[in-house]
C-alpha cells in the first residue's frame, strides 16, 4: 500500500461503517441474549417459567447472521474451537460409553461456540464493544446486588439463597465460585468503561458499579476470585508503575485482600479442602498419563474421581489429553495473544526510501527524489483500541489465575470474553488494514512448545505439593 493511505484507515472504515457493523438484527439479538444468559428470568419469572429463551434467541441471532452479508472470520480461533468440539465428543466415543453420550457431549458444547462465533463475528464496532461491555458489566452488578440482598434479607428476588454465607445466582450461576468468575473478569471492562466516559454522572454511576461489584466479590467468598483480583490488581500496577511501586504497593494491598476473605487464612497444603484439590490434580495428571492422546473422555474426570479436577487445565488435559488439551490452550492462548498485541504501544515499522518511491513508480506517481517519502510508521493503533485491548488481556489474566483453581474449562464467561477479544482484533484491523492478520500456523511450535510447558509445570507443580502435604 501507498504510504499515502497509511493513516487513511479511519476515513476508508470508519467507525461504524457498514464493514465495520455487519449483520445488525444479529447483533440485536446477540445482546438480547447475553441479557437473557446473566439475568436469565425464565429461572424466577412465574410468567415464562422454563420458556426456552436462551435457546431460541441464540438460534434467531445465528440465523440472521448467517443470511447476512460482510462475514468476517479471519482469525484462527474460530477453527480451533470448531476442532476442539469435535474433538471432544470423539473422546468420549473413544472411551467406550456409547455413541449417545458422544452425541449429548457435543450438543452440550454448540451453545458455547456459537456464542463464540456470534460475538465475534458480530462486535466489530467501538460502538458494539461498548456495547459488550456495559452487558458484562451490567451481569457482575445485577449478580453482586442479589447477593447484597441474600446476605441482608436471606433470599434474593430469585428465590435463590446463601451457600454457607456465600453469594449464588440462579442456573450456570449457582456456585458462589461462578458468581465470583463473573464479576472479577468484569472489573477491568468495568473501569475501562470508567476512564473512557467524560460524563460526570457516568462516570459516579461506573464508580458505584465497581464498588458494588468489589463488594460482591468479598461476599463470593472465593479465594480464587480474590488471587485472580490480586492478579488483575499486580499486573496493572506492574505495567502502569513498574516493579518496585508495584512491589511496595502489594504489601499494603495484598494483606487487604486477605483480610476481605474469610477463607485466605486456610490457604495450606495441609489444609482438607487444599488437601482434596492437590488430590484430584494428582488423580487428573495420572489420568492423562493413563491415556495421553484421548484422556478419559469429555465431561467424565467425575466417573473417575470422586471430585471435579478443580483445575480448569488438569482437568482438560485428564479428559482431552495432549491433543485436546493443546487446542484448549492455543484457543484461549490466542485469544490472549491478541489483546497483549493491541495494547502494546504502536510499532514503527521503517520503509525504506527506495521502497517507497518503488512503489510510487507501479503507482504510476512520479516524485522526485528531493521530495521523496521518509520512512514511515504503520501499524499505529488507535489510543482507544488499544485502551479496549488493555482491559480484556486483564480480564484475561484475572480468568486464567482464577480458574486454576476451578473447574470451569468451559464456562459461559470465556466462551463470551473469548469472543470479545477476537471481535476486538478483527474490528481493529479492519480500522487498521495494515495491522496482519494473527496467522496461527506461522505460530504454531511457539504454541506447541508453550503448552507442553505448561503441562510439565502442572506435573512438577503437583509432585511438588503432595510431597509438602
Amino acid at each position: 500500500m501507498h504510504s499515502s493511505n497509511i493513516f487513511s484507515a479511519h476515513s476508508q472504515y470508519p467507525e461504524n461503517s457498514p464493514k465495520d457493523q455487519p449483520a445488525t438484527a444479529a447483533f440485536f439479538f446477540l445482546a438480547i441474549y447475553i441479557v437473557i444468559v446473566f439475568v436469565r428470568p425464565q429461572g424466577f419469572v412465574p410468567a415464562i417459567l422454563h420458556w426456552p429463551l436462551v435457546p431460541v434467541t441464540l438460534i434467531i441471532s445465528f440465523l440472521l447472521w448467517s443470511t447476512s452479508a460482510n462475514k468476517i472470520l479471519d482469525a484462527p480461533q474460530f477453527v480451533l474451537l470448531a476442532l476442539l468440539f469435535l474433538f471432544a465428543p470423539f473422546t468420549v466415543a473413544v472411551a467406550g460409553v456409547g455413541l449417545s453420550l458422544a452425541l449429548d457431549s457435543l450438543v452440550e458444547l454448540i451453545p458455547l461456540y456459537l456464542t463464540f462465533l456470534l460475538i465475534a463475528a458480530t462486535a466489530l464496532s467501538r460502538k458494539r464493544m461498548h456495547i459488550m461491555m456495559w452487558l458484562v458489566t451490567g451481569g457482575a452488578v445485577l449478580m453482586s446486588v442479589h447477593g447484597i440482598q441474600q446476605i441482608y434479607t436471606g433470599v434474593g428476588w430469585t428465590g435463590e439463597t446463601t451457600e454457607s454465607g456465600r453469594i449464588r445466582y440462579i442456573d450456570i450461576f449457582n456456585d458462589p465460585n461462578d458468581v465470583g468468575l463473573s464479576l472479577v473478569v468484569a472489573i477491568p471492562i468495568a473501569a475501562y468503561l470508567f476512564h473512557h466516559y467524560k460524563s460526570l454522572l457516568l462516570k459516579i454511576f461506573l464508580l458505584i458499579c465497581i464498588g458494588i461489584i468489589l463488594y460482591g466479590i468479598k461476599l463470593t467468598d472465593s479465594r480464587g476470585t480474590v488471587l485472580a483480583l490480586a492478579a488483575i490488581l499486580g499486573v496493572y500496577s506492574w505495567r502502569r508503575f513498574g516493579m518496585f511501586k508495584t512491589l511496595f504497593i502489594s504489601t499494603l494491598i495484598l494483606p487487604l485482600l486477605f483480610l476481605a476473605n474469610s477463607r485466605m487464612d486456610t490457604i495450606s497444603p495441609g489444609e482438607e479442602s487444599a488437601y482434596g484439590r492437590i488430590d484430584a490434580w494428582y488423580q487428573g495428571i495420572h489420568m492423562l498419563l493413563g491415556n495421553p492422546v484421548t484422556g478419559v473422555g469429555s465431561r467424565m474426570f467425575v466417573e473417575h474421581h470422586s471430585k471435579t479436577a478443580h483445575n480448569s487445565y488438569i482437568l482438560v488435559l485428564a479428559e482431552l489429553g495432549i491433543p485436546g488439551y493443546f487446542l484448549w490452550f492455543s484457543y484461549f492462548g490466542t485469544c490472549f495473544m491478541m489483546m497483549y498485541l493491541l495494547q502494546k504501544k504502536a510499532r514503527f515499522k521503517k520503509i525504506p526510501t527506495w521502497q517507497l518511491l518503488v512503489e510510487d513508480r507501479l503507482a504510476g506517481v512520479a516524485k522526485p527524489p528531493s521530495k521523496a517519502p521518509t520512512p514511515q510508521e504503520t501499524n499505529k493503533i488507535d489510543p482507544q483500541d488499544q485502551a479496549i485491548a488493555r482491559a480484556l488481556l486483564l480480564s484475561f489474566i484475572g480468568f486464567a489465575v482464577a480458574v486454576f483453581f476451578l473447574s470451569r474449562s468451559y464456562s459461559m464467561q470465556l466462551f463470551i470474553l473469548c469472543g470479545m477479544a477476537v471481535a476486538h482484533f478483527q474490528g481493529t484491523r479492519l480500522r487498521n488494514p495494515d495491522i496482519p492478520a494473527y496467522r496461527f500456523l506461522e505460530h504454531f511450535w511457539f504454541w506447541a512448545f508453550l503448552s507442553g510447558s505448561s503441562v510439565i509445570i502442572l506435573y512438577l507443580a503437583v509432585t511438588i505439593l503432595l510431597s509438602i502435604v
